[in-house]
């Protein structure tokens, strides 16, 4: 059982290792938590690490660890599932551990995709059109309605990861692709979002990144663009820099604010080519992959939410370097090699890699020389991923 900690980070994926690092980096006690093997877990910035095979052997754990903590220590999920797990257990969690408020009810509604999309239908952020699917007897009524080719969403995306085969969501050309898609996946993963597609290359995306106190103040905003993904078209980030867009931090601390969000954010939108107004992909309530590039870029968003929380003075909140690209290796690398191989034929332009700039300094999403170990077992937990679904 671990001492004394100031901060568990609840998730250990190399957004969780982000956390990890700079929490440790600004002098705090860490206990990081997963269920399974994770990059993160091998980091040398942990005073401890748990492996909690599930959500009641973890609760049970920070019950026997909160007697021992001289202060309340930051509770931080860094994926949806303990996003779910800190707010299905707020009220008693809340008695011996601090945590953002939008866990308390908020960041579920961010999550939901169709509760998300009304959101922001009040409060007038332009979205891609969307048709919502209580499930998969919906369809027929929709018929007609539907643009295709358009994306597919769960609702709740980590319930339906299983399915995916690893994306974050689905492309349907056709109604017939939708249709066998549905039917495959079971109902329990809160009804269907089908998304008009917004054309135009995966630069074409801008990123923000801040903490709202619970003063209702911004700080450490960030703010960024992509340059490649991986899935392409469709995943997360495997290739960013650091880019001021003040049209992007406006639209998302605006919305954020009005809807009475307070925590860590990280928001995505894409420029639409046909009308140049940008419109909101998503809003996690979390930290989120790209993170390491705006610590890179000079914010501390996470230092950030330990001080507010605690009751610290707040660090210095520094204007952001520019020209910092962020890449997650193994990734973009599968990302550049679709592009050159497939490219041709996708159903998006290439990325511009040059949208951004000239390249001042580099940041990566594993690998760092006074963090050795996590960029070592990556590749290692892949492997093992890839031989148990062989098997």
């Amino acid at each position: 059982m671990p001492g004394p900690v100031d901060a568990i980070v609840l998730g250990l994926s190399p957004t969780g290792l982000f956390a990890c690092r700079e929490l440790h980096r600004a002098g705090r006690r860490v206990l990081g938590v997963d269920s399974g093997p994770a990059c993160g877990a091998r980091s040398a910035t942990l005073a401890a690490r748990w492996q909690a095979e599930d959500d009641t052997d973890l609760r049970h754990r920070l019950a026997d660890l909160a007697g021992r903590q001289p202060r309340p220590p930051l509770l931080l999920p860094t994926n949806d599932r303990y996003i779910e797990f800190v707010g299905r257990h707020a009220a008693t969690l809340a008695r011996d551990f601090c945590f953002a408020d939008a866990y308390r009810g908020l960041a579920e509604t961010l999550l939901d995709k169709r509760l998300f999309h009304r959101l922001c239908q009040e409060h007038n952020l332009a979205t891609p059109s969307v048709w919502e699917l209580a499930d998969r007897t919906a369809l027929p009524a929709l018929a007609g309605q539907i643009a295709f080719p358009c994306l597919v969403k769960p609702a709740l995306i980590h319930r339906a990861r299983r399915y995916l085969r690893g994306h974050k969501l689905l492309l349907a050309r056709t109604p017939a692709e939708l249709q066998d898609f549905l039917t495959g996946v079971p109902d329990d993963v809160g009804g269907w979002l089908l998304q008009e597609l917004i054309p135009g290359a995966e630069s074409r995306i801008t990123l923000c990144a801040g903490y709202i106190n619970r003063a209702g103040e911004l700080v450490q905003a960030f703010t960024a663009r992509k340059l490649r993904q991986y899935p392409p078209g469709f995943g997360s980030a495997s290739l960013a820099m650091s880019e001021t867009c003040a049209e992007t931090a406006a639209l998302t601390t605006d919305f954020l604010r009005a809807i009475g969000f307070r925590g860590i954010f990280g928001a995505e939108f894409k420029r639409d080519p046909r009308d140049a107004r940008l419109k909101i992909i998503e809003i996690n309530p979390r930290p989120t992959l790209w993170f390491q590039l705006s610590h890179a870029a000079g914010k501390r968003i996470v230092d950030a939410a330990w001080r507010d929380l605690g009751g610290a003075e707040p660090a210095p909140d520094r204007p952001q370097r520019n020209g910092v690209l962020w890449r997650y290796a193994l990734k973009d690398l599968a990302a550049a090699l679709f592009y050159r191989r497939r490219g041709g034929d996708f159903v998006f332009p290439p990325p511009d890699l040059a949208a951004s700039g000239p390249r001042r300094s580099s940041t990566w999403a594993v690998h760092d020389w006074r963090d050795p170990l996590p960029a070592w077992a990556e590749p290692l937990l892949y492997l093992r991923k890839w031989w148990k679904e062989r098997r």
